[in-house]
This record gives C-alpha cells, sequence and structure tokens, in this order.
C-alpha cells in the first residue's frame, strides 16, 4: 500500500520551510515519521532516562522555532526599517512644503491617477470621460488603480498606499529569491539595503508612479524564469506549474511597462535554446495578450495600437513602427551609456561576472551566468529602443539598477570568503562598495529631488488645476501640461501635445505641426482659455498669435512661467481678473510673481484677434 504523505513533503511548503531552522526541523520530523512503524521508531538499547525537571515548557518549545524563524529573517526586517523611516522622514518634510496635501513629484502621476478615475467612474479609458484616449504606457498600474478606485472610492492616497505594498514585495521576493540561491545573510542584507538606497525606494513611491511594481515583477519573473531553466525538467505537473506561473508574471510584466518585454523575450529566446519551443511560445503569448488586446481597443477607439507616450517619445514625428524596431546602433545608445554612470558599470560588470563563472566553472546553465547575461542584454535593449535623449529622466532606468544590485548579488553568492571573516562578510563589501558608484546614496537615504519635486507640482501644476476648477469648472481649456489639470477638475482639456488628444500626434506623424493645426484642430471644442508653460521650447511656436495674452505668473522657485492666453477674446478681461484674484492672494504667501497685461494693451491685442489676426507687437506688465 502506498505511504501517505506527509503534509511538510509536499513542493509548497519544501519551499516555505527551507528558509527557516524551524522549517528543516519539522522536514526532518516529516521525514522520521513516515519511515518509521506506527509505535515510532525503534532503538538499540535502553531508553535513555530524562530529567523531569529538564524538560522545556510547551510555550519555550514553540517559541525557539518561531524566535529562530524572526532571526533568519533579519535582512529583510533590517531593509524594511530602512525603507519605512526613510519614506516616513521624507513624507513628513514633504506634507510640511505642500500645507499637509499629498502632492506627487512628478505630475506624470496624475495622468494614471486621471485614467484611472474615468475607468471607474465612467468605464472610459481617458483622461477626461469625453472619449477614449491611451494616455498611459503602463497599462496594468493604470488598470489597478482603476480598480482601486472603483473598490474604495477616488483619493490621492491610494498610488502612495500601493507603492509601499510593492516596495515591501520587492523586498520581500527579492530576499527569498537570494536565499534560495544560497546567499548568506549579510549578503543579503547588503542587496536589500543595496536596493532601498540605488533604486531609490522612497522616492519612488513619492513619484506615484508604476517603477515600483515593475521592479518587482523584473525580480520575481527573472527569478522563476533562471530557476526553470536551470533544474531539472521535474514531473509533467510541475512542469506545468512553472510555466503557467511564467505565462502570469509575463503578461503582469509586459503590462506593468512595455520595457518588460526585453526580459520576458530574453527567458524566450533562452528556453527556445533549450529545445522547449511550447513553453516558450506559451510565455510569448501570454506577454504580449493584454498589451495586444488593448492595442486592438485602441485602434478601434481611433488611436493607435502603442499608447500615446510611446508614440511621442519612442517612435517619433516621422518614424513608423517598423524602421524605429529596425533602427541600427547608433550614437543614440553611445548616448544613454554616457547619461547614466550607472549603465556601463553595471554592463561592464555583467559581462566581467558571466565570463568568470561560464569558463571557470565551466557551465552555461548556472544563475551566476544567466542572471548577469540577461542584466546586460537588457541594459543594451533598453538604451537602444526605449531611451530618448529628448525626455531622458532617471526614473526610466532604475529598474536596471535596482535589478544590477540584485545581480550583482547573484554572481557573488559562489564566492570564496577568507575563514578570519563572517560567511558573506566580502561578497557584502563588494555589493555595498557598488551602491555609491551607480547610485546618489544621499538620495537614496533622503530623498531631497523628490520631496523639492512634490513642492514644485503642488506650486505649478496643482495650483493650476484648482484655478481651472475655480474659475472654468465645464470650460474647454487648452493645456500642455497635461495630468493634474485632468485629475483635479472635470473640465474639457483639449492636450497641446498629444498625450491626450489624437489630433496632435495624427498631424505630427504627417507633417510639420503649426499654430495654424493647433487653431484647426481645437476650433470645434470652442475653447474658452490656454494656460501654457512658457519654459517648454516646443510648445512656444505652437502658440497662435491670435491668443490674447493677459497674464504671466512666475512659479516659485525656479520662476518658471505659465502663460494665460484668452483663446476666446471675449474672455480677455474674465481671465486677467480670475488670475488676479486668484494667484493674486498666493503672492505674499507662497511667493508667486504675477505680470498682468496692461489695459490697454489687452484691448489692442482683443481688437488685433477679432480683425486680421496679425502677430502681437509689444508687451507691457506691472507687478502685484
Amino acid at each position: 500500500m502506498a505511504r501517505r504523505r506527509h503534509p511538510c513533503e509536499t513542493p509548497g511548503w519544501r519551499i516555505i520551510l527551507s528558509f527557516s531552522e524551524a522549517g528543516r526541523i519539522a522536514q526532518a520530523s516529516a521525514t522520521e515519521n513516515s519511515i518509521s512503524p506506527p509505535g515510532g521508531p525503534k532503538r538499540k538499547g535502553k531508553e535513555p532516562v530524562v530529567n523531569p525537571t529538564s524538560r522545556a515548557s510547551g510555550s519555550d518549545v514553540t517559541a525557539r522555532p518561531l524566535l529562530l524563524r524572526w532571526l533568519r529573517l533579519w535582512p529583510l526586517l533590517v531593509s524594511l526599517a530602512a525603507f519605512l523611516c526613510s519614506l516616513a522622514a521624507a513624507l513628513r518634510v514633504a506634507l510640511r512644503s505642500t500645507d499637509g496635501r499629498l502632492i506627487y513629484a512628478v505630475d506624470d502621476a496624475y495622468i494614471h491617477m486621471a485614467v484611472a478615475k474615468t475607468l471607474a467612474s465612467h468605464y472610459i479609458w481617458g483622461c477626461t470621460p469625453f472619449h477614449f484616449s491611451s494616455s498611459s504606457s503602463s497599462l496594468l498600474w493604470t488598470f489597478g488603480l482603476g480598480v482601486a478606485y472603483r473598490a474604495f472610492q477616488v483619493h490621492d492616497w491610494t498610488p502612495f498606499l500601493l507603492n509601499v505594498a510593492f516596495a515591501v514585495g520587492t523586498l520581500v521576493v527579492a530576499n527569498v529569491s537570494l536565499a534560495r540561491l544560497g546567499a548568506p545573510p549579510l549578503l543579503r542584507a547588503s542587496a536589500l539595503l543595496g536596493i532601498v538606497v540605488a533604486f531609490p525606494l522612497a522616492g519612488m513611491v513619492l513619484l506615484g508612479m508604476e517603477h515600483i511594481l515593475h521592479v518587482l515583477l523584473t525580480i520575481g519573473f527573472a527569478a522563476v524564469a533562471v530557476e526553470t531553466l536551470t533544474n531539472p525538467p521535474g514531473s509533467p505537473r510541475l512542469i506545468g506549474r512553472r510555466t503557467l506561473a511564467l505565462c502570469v508574471l509575463g503578461a503582469l510584466l509586459g503590462a506593468s511597462r512595455y520595457e518588460g518585454f526585453f526580459l520576458v523575450g530574453l527567458a524566450c529566446l533562452a528556453f527556445l535554446v533549450r529545445r522547449q519551443l511550447l513553453r516558450a511560445v506559451s510565455i510569448g503569448a501570454a506577454a504580449l495578450l493584454p498589451v495586444a488586446a488593448f492595442g486592438v481597443i485602441s485602434v478601434a477607439n481611433g488611436s493607435y495600437f502603442l499608447p500615446n507616450p510611446l508614440m511621442v517619445k519612442a517612435v517619433g514625428e516621422d518614424a513608423s513602427m517598423a524602421s524605429a524596431l529596425l533602427k541600427p546602433f547608433g550614437s543614440e545608445d553611445l548616448a544613454f551609456l554616457q547619461n547614466n554612470r550607472a549603465m556601463p558599470i553595471l554592463l561592464g560588470l555583467s559581462v566581467l561576472g558571466a565570463l568568470a563563472h561560464g569558463l571557470t566553472r565551466r557551465g552555461f546553465w548556472r544563475p551566476s551566468v544567466l542572471f548577469p547575461l540577461a542584466l546586460g542584454a537588457m541594459i543594451l535593449l533598453h538604451g537602444h529602443f526605449a531611451f530618448s535623449p529628448l525626455f531622458w529622466v532617471y526614473r526610466y532606468d532604475a529598474y536596471l539598477v535596482a535589478f544590477g544590485i540584485f545581480v550583482a548579488a547573484v554572481v557573488l553568492v559562489e564566492m570564496p570568503w577568507p575563514r578570519a571573516l563572517p560567511r558573506g562578510a566580502l561578497p557584502a563589501l563588494l555589493v555595498a562598495s557598488l551602491v555609491p558608484m551607480i547610485a546618489d546614496v544621499r538620495e537614496g537615504v533622503f530623498p531631497d529631488a523628490e520631496i523639492e519635486g512634490m513642492r514644485n507640482t503642488y506650486l505649478e501644476e496643482y495650483q493650476t488645476a484648482e484655478f481651472i476648477r475655480r474659475y472654468y469648472p465645464r470650460d474647454a481649456v487648452i493645456v500642455n501640461d497635461l495630468g493634474a489639470v485632468t485629475y483635479y477638475t472635470e473640465a474639457r482639456i483639449l492636450d497641446l501635445v498629444g498625450l491626450g488628444d489624437i489630433e496632435p500626434l495624427v498631424i505630427m506623424r504627417r507633417t510639420a505641426y503649426t499654430s495654424r493645426d493647433v487653431v484647426a484642430w481645437t476650433a470645434r471644442y470652442e475653447p474658452s482659455i490656454a494656460i501654457i508653460q512658457l519654459n517648454w521650447s516646443v510648445v512656444r511656436p505652437l502658440i497662435p498669435p491670435e491668443w490674447v495674452r493677459v497674464a504671466v505668473v512666475e512659479v516659485p522657485p525656479h520662476r518658471h512661467p505659465v502663460g494665460f492666453f484668452a483663446v476666446d477674446r471675449k474672455q480677455s478681461w474674465i481671465l486677467r481678473g480670475s488670475v488676479a484674484q486668484h494667484f493674486g492672494s498666493l503672492v505674499r504667501t507662497l511667493g508667486y510673481r504675477v505680470r498682468l497685461r496692461s489695459p490697454e494693451l489687452v484691448d489692442a491685442a482683443a481688437a488685433r484677434s477679432a480683425g486680421s489676426g496679425a502677430v502681437e507687437v509689444g508687451s507691457a506688465s506691472h507687478h502685484h
């Protein structure tokens, strides 16, 4: 008769119990009980006499395995404490600078939030409820926000709380993955703290975007893929489970950010080399399914297959999708390595690590070889396809930095260490020394840049949204900085650059985009006013001469000029008075500088707008 399996012998329990001393004791007990007769194991000789006074109480026996489990989790607990302390300190300072309101460090976060709000309230994917717009390049993040808004109502804190949860999940997954690869506690602690600082984790929470979710899925997918590639196939049931896990993770990774397809593609290629065609095709198809489905929906709604941000940033104004995918390596790839000091360092270390382990140990299908190869390939692919010198910011490449720290720890797992040092001390020191080479440690410990960004967003984008909500709540308003103005208002926002409206993008892909085109495509919406960030060099030539500029507000602390234009000339005096009332009251408290156009020039500009539409000449201003 077949032996009945003890619960601790099942595959799922084996994985969980292998990370604690208590698990090892339980596994040993399970094995011993399964091979012993019902009366217990037989011992040779006389049973030892146990002193009753030396027996520990039941609570002591229960507490010891629990204590051992917590002690073995100390790398994770230390990294979590560092992350939460850094985040709490930064949030405390940031809220003081925004009058107690949670404001995210970049306006782009509000694009996702606006689409999610519209999806939850109107079942429309768009920044506004007036039409479909493919404004978000992170389908999973935006959809998740929409589900949360639908379940718990719309709250500014939702992206913050989700990112905290994903940050904790990232550290947990990284810790478990490194432990399964044999990393000692000191090395795990160094790697986890490196991710907290180098990414930086607290700063990314304050951005309010999808980047932490992307890192979590990157590490999780890579860990499962490498484990599947390097371990024996196992039973058909185990093969099916691993394939299903990779299909699900691949779909989530590709939907979190389109850069996730770099890693998914590399994994599929590796499975093809291993002659696992069905698994490779299944993973690739599952990863493509969500974005392909969204692309079909987008095309059916009159937009492009790819989201508008990708069309603007990656594909460009006059390039086709095919030419963008087949473009040769050149100066932009070199610029990518030059603009980010972390990328050439990580690329070089990944090549050296793969060569060192591949040649000395004469084995290619090993985690210490596959992980650095994947990192190096991802860096090259990201620089070639995702990098744009016109739109580069550090958060686009940050997932490679976090993954690079994780890979460095994997490469150093098998490194020998001096007997005089604790186990894993030397690899831990090497990982720790890598962090200041590829990241700003001060920013990672306390994210000053994000705190300043939160203050800037509050003063510029949030106050602009408040102005529209207060004075033009139902009007059509033209803007060039899409985000907070769509999340905080119900106005009909028209996007000058094409993220929220498809018309500018269609025009840019056919011909040069001019101010005449702006007048033509916005006319049918009958816009009342336009609010334009004048420090955007690409936007200034798009301002039609017939728009009546009534005021310029200089936003502290960098004095970014925001222009207020009456598109409908009848709004000239109303707009001038509204700007004076709203921003004039904030001059002393927040430090704005308001420059109102003189009444005579406002009348003259309005008359020219009504007449020939000639280009305005001359300007005057006085200060509040």
